[in-house]
């Protein structure tokens, strides 16, 4: 491919075209729709739900049969009777892509045109209870059609029905949109298609290290579920070269869910465990089960196609790069980029590394920022490219800090959130539209499509026989990587937040609690033994406990990450250091003991460090060794204080590695000099009292020898 034309905005000269075409189609459907038949914007609150779940051929032609199909449901408190579905489709085609999305959001006469009353575009639906639902089928040959020239056509369904009260209206009381292209000939440039299918789900630990929400993740890969739908509908058609877009954190998850293993010694995980191997599941009754199979046919499907990964957990890169951030940000983003690298290399994947923001809402900083944690991909929302429009491509490369960024434009017109149609029917006719519009000339040949990260596929996905989107001959399917780098249309305007974008990063204490995650389960590894899987567990708690999924629940977001680190604090918590808060020694130097305790089920390494408030006092560290699990240790120190007093001290945990760790036990140490006085004062007194106890000994035997002399008188 050669490099798409350059882009620059130009939003005030296409809305002006756009107006003139609206005024003049407008004025031809004034004259082509037949007084007194109801339109498609004359109705009652409708009062059944109309559903269009298949519709074949793809795009129309000259000598196809349009097939639609689908149900109506009566959710109304009354019966309804004689119901009649009515094919509804205008005379003039839509030639924009941007008439086309507004005429599916908000249905008019001029855009949606009349309702069919021929024989072969009207059939009979029966009578419908409060509750029920039935079918219909409309098959009408392109020569009873109002096709009049190529283009994209709104195809409607219309139901009539006559009320309890015998009343009838000729208002519908239900109906349905959807699209379908028409082409007399084959246009001579196809327009390249790109399918991208997300498969993204919230990922939390709560404080046991057990999934927040488990059973509506299980739920939602069993069968009927949303992500087990997007797998089958992917894997529909593996002969297009789909792209593979996978959170790391939803592999890691269901893997650990499967195993029913969690915490850091969980089985099989990242970080020197041998490759995840997808295998059978004989039993899928289970929920365990169920979730293996789902997990074995992802991992699968992904290694047979291209796969682009975001940061594992999907971390706030905006709050992580930022500078208030600060040495937090960093340590959170460098544990991102690991976790991410160790989980994608456990499941034997290859990937790219794209950023996705909360509803693609970012700007020039926040993807620079994003570049911190490998991503060099970014989906993006149209808001926040001014004067993109959907004629231009969905591939862009931007120039972002002076270095190509390659952008993928998530249009949400192209797969709504509501629909009267299967989802998965409104996503292929849209894109078929889209497609076939650029063939014609009208918009770029270059479309990469990514469903929105909550996209279902819908009960009756299989119906819309989605791989039938390449049917056209000018509908080619490529894979995503060929149309981004130079193959991409270059994008010369800006990219920025729009206004009111609501889109505050997380707070500066998540951040900061998701950092200590990392530092003190650094720690837990080193007293513990280094262990490559409990450093990626650690580092996948923090990446997750900064995701940016917190945006919207901040107050929640904060607590959570105190709690994930709380939980890593109370495993240090188990290993104290104790001594007497009082310590006497019998000279200027002694010694003491001092006990560790390991309260762990395994053994650590650890040695005590010790800090005094004078200087010259100093006792000799304890050496890290090993203290079994469970036990204490007490070990005798040296302390020499000099010339000090009274000295307080502190014994610290200490790593091999010499991180401190604990709070610490404090003490006083009383010194040598204090003792030396005392017993000079007690020798001083002992021999006072010597001398004293002598001298009356001394006179006492003088007073002896005087009565002993003999008198003068005989």
């Amino acid at each position: 491919m050669t490099r798409a034309d350059v882009r620059h905005s130009r939003p005030a000269r296409r809305h002006a075209a756009r107006v003139v075409v609206a005024t003049l189609l407008a004025a031809v459907v004034a004259v082509l729709v037949p007084a007194g038949v109801p339109t498609a914007g004359a109705a009652d609150e409708d009062r059944l739900a109309v559903t269009i779940d298949a519709m074949t051929p793809v795009a129309l032609g000259a000598g196809d049969t349009l097939t639609v199909s689908g149900r109506v449901s009566n959710p109304s408190s009354q019966a309804w009777s004689r119901l009649r579905v009515h094919l509804v489709m205008p005379s003039v085609p839509l030639t924009d892509p941007a008439a086309v999305d507004a005429a599916l959001a908000e249905p008019t006469a001029a855009t949606t045109g009349t309702r069919l009353t021929s024989p072969g575009v009207v059939v009979e639906a029966g009578d419908l209870q409060p509750g029920d639902t039935t079918t219909f089928e409309l098959e009408v040959p392109a020569t009873e059609l109002p096709t009049t020239s190529a283009g994209v056509y709104p195809v409607g369904v219309h139901v009539l029905a006559t009320g309890e009260d015998g009343s009838r209206s000729r208002d519908a009381v239900g109906r349905a949109y959807t699209v379908v292209p028409y082409v007399a000939d084959d246009p001579t440039a196809p327009t390249q298609v790109s399918m991208v299918w997300p498969f993204v789900a919230p990922i939390q630990r709560d404080a046991r290290n057990r999934y927040v929400g488990a059973p509506t993740l299980v739920k939602s890969v069993s069968p009927g579920g949303r992500l087990r739908r997007m797998l089958d509908l992917a894997r529909a058609d593996e002969s297009s070269p789909s792209t593979v877009l996978i959170d790391p954190a939803l592999l890691d998850a269901l893997r650990d869910i499967a195993n029913d293993s969690y915490g850091p010694g969980r089985d099989n995980a990242p970080g020197g465990s041998a490759a995840y191997a997808p295998t059978p599941v004989a039993d899928e009754s289970t929920g365990s089960g169920r979730v293996q199979a789902f997990l074995s046919e992802l991992v699968d499907y992904a290694r047979r196609h291209t796969v682009w990964a975001l940061p594992f957990g999907r971390p706030d890169s905006a709050a992580l790069t930022r500078r208030t951030a600060g040495d937090d940000g960093a340590t959170v983003v460098a544990a991102a980029r690991s976790a991410t690298a160790a989980t994608l290399a456990q499941f034997d994947l290859t990937a790219r590394i794209v950023s996705w923001s909360p509803n693609g809402i970012t700007n020039a900083t926040r993807i620079n920022g994003a570049r911190q944690l490998g991503a060099t991909g970014f989906l993006v929302s149209p808001d926040v490219l001014p004067g993109w429009t959907p004629t231009d491509s969905t591939a862009l490369q931007a120039s972002v800090a002076a270095t190509p960024a390659d952008l993928v434009v998530v249009d949400p017109t192209l797969a709504p959130e509501a629909s009267g149609s299967n989802p998965t029917l409104a996503l292929r006719q849209r894109v078929a539209s889209r497609a076939t519009l650029a063939a014609l000339g009208q918009g770029s040949r270059h479309l990469v499509v990514v469903p929105s990260a909550s996209f279902d596929p819908g009960s009756e996905w299989a119906r819309a026989r989605f791989p039938t989107l390449f049917d056209p001959a000018w509908v080619s399917p490529v894979a995503a990587e060929a149309q981004l780098g130079g193959n991409a249309a270059a994008w010369e305007g800006r990219v920025r937040l729009p206004a009111k974008a609501n889109q505050r990063p997380i707070d500066r204490d998540q951040v900061a609690a998701s950092a200590r995650i990392v530092d003190t389960g650094g720690v837990v590894s080193e007293i513990l033994g280094d262990n490559e899987r409990r450093d990626v567990f650690y580092q996948q708690s923090a990446s997750l406990a900064s995701s940016q999924d917190w945006r919207s629940a901040r107050t929640r977001g904060v607590k959570h990450a105190d709690d994930q680190a709380a939980s890593v604090d109370r495993i240090l918590d188990r290993v104290s250091v104790s001594t007497s808060s009082f310590v006497t020694l019998s000279g200027s130097s002694g010694r003491f003991p001092v006990t560790i305790t390991n309260e762990l089920s395994a053994p650590v390494t650890v040695g005590v460090h010790f800090t005094a408030d004078d200087r010259s006092a100093r006792i000799e560290d304890i050496e890290p060794q090993q203290i079994p699990a469970g036990q204490s240790v007490t070990l005798t120190v040296s302390a020499d204080v000099g010339q000090a007093t009274t000295t307080t001290f502190v014994a610290t945990l200490a790593t091999a590695e010499g991180s401190l760790f604990g709070d610490g036990a404090a003490f006083t140490l009383r010194s040598s000099v204090v003792g030396r006085i005392i017993w000079i004062f007690f020798g001083f007194a002992l021999l006072l009292v010597v001398v004293a106890i002598a001298r009356r000994v001394v006179k006492s035997r003088a007073a002896a020898s005087a009565e002993d002399e003999p008198g003068s008188d005989a």
